[in-house]
């Protein structure tokens, strides 16, 4: 006769009447544990013997694992977790067949275990089972219908098999369970997007926005993809509503600005560029960004250029040294003719950043203007010179600035710098000839 174990635990029904009678026990009862349910030597074994197994794969000795797998199979043919082991061991070893006969068994076995059913998932991906992934995502739903994680699964299953359209559906039910949230309406406009359906794309942002009408975002969103359309009325719709409902959105102005500009209406741009840039919140270089972004509109900077430079001063102003917007403001001062101002702030970026040959050169040019010849000028063509020596107009600017010297040997030097980098520009070969005659 076989022998049976019994886990015995000590009833507390006994203290319970203690302490009040036959009403306590009764109020008691709801805190009874359920009944111990008698475990065999077998399955005690059969557990055992899985531990092990799992120990061993879990020590890399995976062949080892794989016959005691196999054993304990030999002896307990229909044990679910030892099929479900097994087969993680063989998709881990890249079995895929074998992965799948066990995994699919474990499942026939015990098909309410959820782990099983995900690995199963897991081998039809890798075997690029589109039909029965789905079928499996699709049984793990029904399964547990209120977990979303499987719902997601299946929705990209559907993905996986090129399906956008079942995939929505998917996500549709979703909703209709669970409700709107931000996830699946920004997931379902992505899709309807990529079938090229901007039309439903839209209003998978306008039901998000009407459900939370309290985040901006979403009317943002919605005002962002009516301009990549050029429906600018739209956008103004969205863009003011956003004013109405959280004037302290720091890009509220200059998103309506950039509407206003697409639209022609220079003057309403202009109001809301002033105010947007006013925001330190935006960081002086994003501010300066944006003002250099209106300017390149011809339009604008022809009613409001100048405005616009003044506008970038008073920013300026109010920045701290060195706030990562000196080039901008450098680029600004130099289209006005602010040479010398100009090149004081392209210096205050050198100082810190000298890994753009672009500033350098702006700089260069800029001392050309209002101290050609002087030996700053020349310092910071040397300096040029040695960080970036593919580039000409340093070695120009120094074979040029020690001719006017008549130094003749570093005017040589550099002309010769020159010709190889140019040998063929006009500018090098007439300063050529002067240095030639000069140092005769």
């Amino acid at each position: 006769m076989k022998k049976s174990i019994y886990i015995i635990i000590t009833s507390l029904a006994l203290l319970a009447s203690c302490a009040g009678g036959k009403k306590a026990t009764e109020t008691d009862s709801r805190y009874r544990r359920p009944p111990i349910k008698e475990v065999s030597e077998t399955e005690l074994s059969n557990d055992s013997a899985l531990i092990d197994a799992t120990m061993q794969q879990l020590l890399g000795k995976e062949e080892e694992s794989v016959e005691m797998y196999r054993s304990l199979l030999g002896r307990s043919p229909d044990y679910s977790p030892a099929h479900y082991g097994l087969g993680r061991l063989y998709l881990m070893m890249g079995w895929i067949d074998s992965a799948l006969y066990h995994t699919r068994r474990a499942v026939e076995l015990e098909g309410s275990n959820a782990w099983y059913r995900i690995q199963l998932a897991r081998i039809y991906e890798q075997m690029h089972d589109g039909k029965n992934l789905k079928a499996t995502w699709e049984e793990l739903v029904k399964l547990y219908p209120d977990n979303t994680d499987y719902y997601y699964n299946l929705s990209n299953a559907y993905l996986y098999c090129n399906d956008v359209t079942g995939s929505i559906e998917v996500l549709d039910r979703v909703e209709k369970r669970f409700g709107i949230n931000e996830t699946v309406s920004l997931q379902k406009q992505k899709l309807w997007n990529a079938i090229k359906k901007p039309e439903k794309a839209r209003k998978e942002l306008e039901k998000l926005a009407a459900a939370v009408p309290s985040e901006p975002r979403y009317s943002a969103i919605l005002a962002e993809s009516y301009m990549a359309e050029h429906n600018y009325g739209k956008a103004l719709q969205y863009y003011n509503y956003i004013l109405e409902t959280n004037p302290t959105d720091e890009n509220i102005h200059i998103s309506l600005a950039s509407c206003h500009l697409a639209m022609g209406n220079m003057n309403d741009a202009y109001k809301h560029l002033r105010q947007g840039v006013q925001n330190q919140a935006l960081g002086c270089r994003n501010r300066m960004v944006y003002i250099t972004e209106f300017l390149r509109k011809e339009a604008f900077f022809n009613a409001y250029g100048q405005k616009c430079f003044a506008l970038a001063d008073s920013v300026a102003g109010k920045c701290e040294e060195h706030d990562g917007f000196d080039v901008l403001y450098g680029q600004m001062l130099a289209a006005q003719e602010r040479y010398k101002e100009a090149a004081e702030h392209f210096k205050a970026h050198l100082a810190v950043d000298k890994n753009q040959y672009a500033v350098w050169e702006a700089l260069l040019i800029c001392e050309g203007m209002y101290a050609e010849g002087s030996e700053e000028l020349l310092e910071h063509a040397r300096e040029a010179s040695e960080l970036f020596p593919l580039h000409l107009r340093p070695y120009l600017i120094l074979a040029e600035g020690y001719s006017k010297r008549e130094d003749c040997e570093k005017a040589k030097f550099y002309i010769e710098r020159c010709l190889m980098i140019a040998p063929n520009e006009a500018a090098v070969k007439d300063l050529k000839q002067k240095i030639e005659q000069q140092c005769k």
